[in-house]
């Protein structure tokens, strides 16, 4: 769960969960003031007309380019999944951003494996998105070199789900777009499901039925899960794969373990199917992620807690095998580093160790190759080829790919 587990054992996932925070502020800005502002919403949001922000659409997260108090840009994730906005102690020092004056300079966090951290909170004057100005935004800080090692790329923050709260946006990512609007956008694609939206912890949470159950799930952008329980949720499901060890995930403040299996049964989206759902399991909220939703253009509009899944076409919901080597790999300056072994793997099998680093892929230069280029290739291919840098030597390895869950 940055949220939850991500596809097919080549990467780590990353996640701040359920941030709590309480906060007062101030500030005089002229600008049109919303009629409720939620407890982590920027103070004030500018907005002129509908906008249409080009992205980034990586391991299935949406990255856009962001300006901080003017600076920047910086590039951040849009993450549903937490409550306020995060940027990391480089960009707060670089953007000069004021600490936030309360009795109580740190927040405390619950990540996504379920541990209590704080975290320091600063008021950032300005964030700019396209043409949209938030004003006033008190956003928390937190170390994020573990999630920016997951495709070599720097993370310079996340979005949280109030930063958005007096507009309608939708994260658009067949077209690789996030829409910001004060009505509902227009040339969108058809409705295709509706939910009404349950608040808990300033983060959306939606009614699904799991095996005829309704269960009330967390809709979050910054989780590649498909479907995410944590084990007290288990009691009583009927699985058609029983849970096994699965991928690393990278949450604020350590990495841990998730198990995955793949339940019996129908998971339904008010109108939508998905039979069979392979589900990650791991201590943190009940979450659809977008292992799920990935391929749908997400609108949320939080002032009325509604949210929609658009696409241009209906049907089922497909639910492939998790395909994977048993590796889990952190970037690193000479390629890839291993970081974590899945048990029972062809990595396993073939006796591959934490810390060692992956040097080629498929005979080319192992840091040509971004976190997706290699799940792509994992999905199409029988086998993975790679060379290894290890304290015995450089060794050349053929992993069988093989199937996580069936």
């Amino acid at each position: 769960m940055v949220t939850a587990g991500q596809s097919a054992g080549v990467d780590l996932v990353t996640k701040t969960k359920r941030l709590l925070l309480n906060i007062g502020m101030a500030a005089s800005i002229l600008a049109r003031l919303p009629a409720t502002v939620p407890e982590y919403a920027p103070l004030f949001t500018r907005i002129a007309q509908a906008t249409v922000i080009p992205a980034e659409v990586s391991g299935h997260g949406m990255y856009v380019s962001v300006l901080i108090n003017g600076q920047g840009p910086f590039r951040m994730q849009i993450d549903t999944g937490c409550s306020i906005s995060i940027i990391s102690p480089e960009v707060a020092a670089a953007v000069e951003a004021r600490g936030v004056e309360t009795n109580d300079d740190d927040a405390p966090v619950v990540n996504g494996l379920g541990d209590i951290l704080t975290m320091p909170r600063v008021l950032l004057d300005s964030v700019g998105i396209g043409g949209v100005q938030f004003q006033g935004v008190v956003v928390g800080v937190v170390p994020l070199e573990l999630q920016s090692k997951l495709d070599s790329r720097a993370l310079d923050g996340l979005l949280g789900y109030s930063l958005f709260a007096d507009l309608f946006f939708a994260l658009d990512f067949p077209n690789q777009n996030l829409v910001l609007s004060d009505d509902r956008p227009k040339d969108l694609p058809p409705i295709r499901a509706e939910f009404a939206v349950t608040e808990h912890s300033e983060v959306p949470f939606i009614a699904v039925k799991l095996q005829g159950k309704e269960v009330s799930v967390m809709v979050d952008t910054g989780s590649n899960d498909r479907l995410h329980l944590p084990p007290d949720d288990l009691t009583g499901l009927q699985w058609k794969v029983e849970p096994r060890p699965g991928f690393l995930l990278a949450v604020a403040g350590e990495a841990g373990r998730e198990q995955i299996g793949r339940l019996a049964g129908t998971l339904e989206l008010d109108r939508l199917r998905l039979a069979e759902p392979v589900v990650g399991i791991s201590d943190g909220p009940p979450t659809v992620g977008l292992g799920l939703l990935h391929t749908f253009c997400l609108v949320f509009h939080e002032s009325e807690d509604k949210f929609w899944l658009c696409a241009a076409e209906a049907g089922p919901l497909p639910s492939p095998p998790e395909r994977s080597v048993g590796l889990s790999l952190f970037a690193d300056p000479d390629g890839w580093r291993v970081a974590g072994i899945i048990p029972h793997s062809p990595a396993e099998a073939a006796a591959i160790q934490e810390g060692d680093v992956v040097t080629q892929i498929e005979g080319q230069p192992a840091h040509s190759w971004t976190r997706d280029q290699i799940q792509a290739w994992i999905d199409t291919h029988p086998t993975l080829n790679l060379q290894l840098s290890a304290a015995a030597g450089v060794r050349n390895v053929g992993l069988r790919v093989w199937e996580l869950v069936p």
